[in-house]
């Protein structure tokens, strides 16, 4: 899928580009999404200009038709730095719903699509960038380790409030998919990748997947390692208006669907017969949660549609669940 399909598909109303002086060909894109950041965009702007590189970045900045001032301050800096920033004024006319929510994911995909870089950084408009050199930093790996498709480093989690976070632990050396399909610790603002997997961005509109950066990181991984750097170069702002949490905590049938998303996708592309296997057994505990969560609704024939899409994805004999282990 390329912009120009992908905007035949969805885009209802003409997203406006204003007007830059970005170099062609730079060799990072940042990718920014936001809404309704108007506390925020300017910490997260501010760490991404302040980077020290020996190369050029582009920051690609979605604004999705705030109305609590954020556009206003997106547009304001889009005239300051011309020769960074590419602003995309968007409407809300072009909207993707996920779990049955307006989202983000319009802007999202409009972002990596429209990237002119070799490599892809992202940092949502309420996460914000600490170290001046982080760009540099993983790039100078990347460059250096060429079968390595993404790198990452560790980062602080704070509460809206600005108080510390409880830490998230990440062990900084080589990643694969079994480390991230086991346990999600790799956070989206720390992530820089390879711009090579456009093919995969149609299965970042499943209506029911809350969390693309997961399933870009698994697909990412699908095609080779990644490497966790030990610097903490970022800061995760934990805050009930991403989506994940939101739509989590109105209704966990949303966040079970989104997993059962997230593993089908993997399973699609996923080669090794013993990734497969651990895949389906998590797929038949998600359907089989999904199923009691049917029955507690008084939905017989729902209930027992997840319950037998369960027992299919079960390796093993029918009903009996055979524990499979990534080591």
């Amino acid at each position: 899928m390329d912009i120009i399909e992908f905007k035949q598909r969805f885009e209802h109303k003409p997203v406006i580009e204003e007007p830059n002086l970005v170099a062609q060909n730079p060799l990072v894109s940042v990718c920014v999404q936001t809404y309704q950041h108007a506390r925020y965009i300017k910490q997260c702007l501010d760490g991404i200009l302040m980077q020290k590189t020996n190369f050029d970045f582009e920051i690609l900045l979605g604004e999705d038709a705030s109305i609590d001032g954020t556009r206003e301050i997106c547009k304001e800096y889009a005239k300051k730095f011309p020769d960074r920033i590419r602003l995309f004024l968007h409407h809300r006319e072009n909207n993707i719903a996920i779990g049955g929510s307006p989202t983000g994911r319009f802007v999202f995909i409009t972002n990596l699509l429209s990237a002119q870089g070799k490599y892809i950084a992202l940092c949502e408009g309420d996460d914000y960038w600490t170290d001046p050199y982080k760009l540099q930093k993983q790039v100078n790996f990347l460059e250096k380790n060429p079968e390595i498709v993404l790198c990452s480093h560790k980062f602080e989690s704070i509460t809206e409030k600005g108080a510390t976070s409880k830490k998230i632990k990440v062990k900084s050396d080589k990643l694969q998919l079994k480390d991230e399909l086991k346990k999600h610790t790799i956070h989206t603002a720390t992530l820089v990748f390879k711009n090579n997997i456009s093919e995969s961005y149609n299965y970042l509109l499943n209506p029911h997947l809350l969390s693309g950066d997961r399933l870009i990181i698994l697909f990412l991984l699908v095609k080779g390692n990644g490497w966790v750097l030990n610097d903490r170069m970022s800061v995760y702002r934990k805050h009930i208006g991403g989506v994940t949490a939101s739509e989590g905590n109105k209704n966990k049938f949303n966040l079970i669907n989104n997993n059962i998303c997230i593993y089908q996708s993997v399973l699609y592309v996923i080669k090794c017969l013993k990734i497969q296997a651990f895949l389906k057994n998590k797929l038949a505990s998600l359907y089989l949660s999904a199923a009691l969560h049917m029955l507690k609704k008084w939905k017989f024939l729902v209930f027992i549609k997840y319950l037998l899409k369960s027992n299919s994805y079960i390796v093993g004999y029918p009903f009996r669940k055979k524990k499979i282990k990534l080591s």
